[in-house]
């Protein structure tokens, strides 16, 4: 019997993933965490199969998680369920311990085709992530510069550069207008940048587009 656990803050999506998963997988069972801190108390709990992690949560991000578990539970397997697409997150993700990574947005036709191959022991690498990965051993230049940053600044960066405010950065992560605000400043000087405007240009040419 096979134990899936699912760290999402939406309990609605969680509930598609385990109705999707169900259907795959008979008798299957779950264990469902809304926060870092909860998803990290069950995976050491117990013993699971799999573990489906979404990186956009409350106060410290799945990248976070990830690294929690790959230092202190032996050979979970880890799927990343993402808002983000590929090119904006996957290879962080990679990078942290995930075993793969798959955008909300696809995982209707592909979530169980992407767990069956974690399961076997492989990685689960879209045609797109392989592209980055090929293009990662030749970056250069700008876009060098994005691994100064670390996991929070990129996610308050991808923020910023879609509009947000500062304010609304803090509630997204629970974390203090203050604490944001020195997130910001540093990206700036990391990315040597002066400007909103320049932020986002630099987020369009080096990230996605917006």
């Amino acid at each position: 019997m096979l134990k899936f656990l699912i760290v999402d803050d939406h309990y609605i999506f969680r509930q598609g993933v385990i109705k999707i998963i169900a259907g795959s997988f008979p008798g299957a069972e779950f264990g469902e965490a809304e926060n870092c801190a909860d998803g990290f108390a069950l995976a050491i709990r117990e013993i699971w199969d799999i573990a489906i992690i979404d990186i956009n949560l409350p106060g410290r991000s799945g990248l976070d998680l990830i690294k929690d578990l790959k230092n202190s539970v032996n050979d979970i397997p880890i799927l990343v369920l993402s808002i983000y697409e590929e090119d904006q997150l996957a290879l962080r993700a990679l990078k942290a311990g995930a075993n793969g990574y798959l955008t909300k947005g696809k995982a209707g036709n592909n979530l169980i085709d992407a767990i069956n191959r974690i399961l076997a022991g492989l990685q689960f690498i879209t045609d797109t992530v392989a592209e980055l990965l090929a293009r990662e051993y030749k970056k250069e230049g700008k876009t060098g510069l994005l691994n100064q940053l670390s996991d929070r600044e990129y996610f308050t960066m991808l923020r910023l550069a879609s509009g947000e405010s500062i304010t609304q950065i803090s509630k997204t992560l629970s974390l203090s207008v203050k604490t944001i605000s020195t997130y910001r400043t540093r990206i700036f000087r990391k990315l040597n940048l002066v400007n909103q405007t320049q932020l986002i240009e630099f987020v369009r040419d080096n990230v996605t587009a917006l």
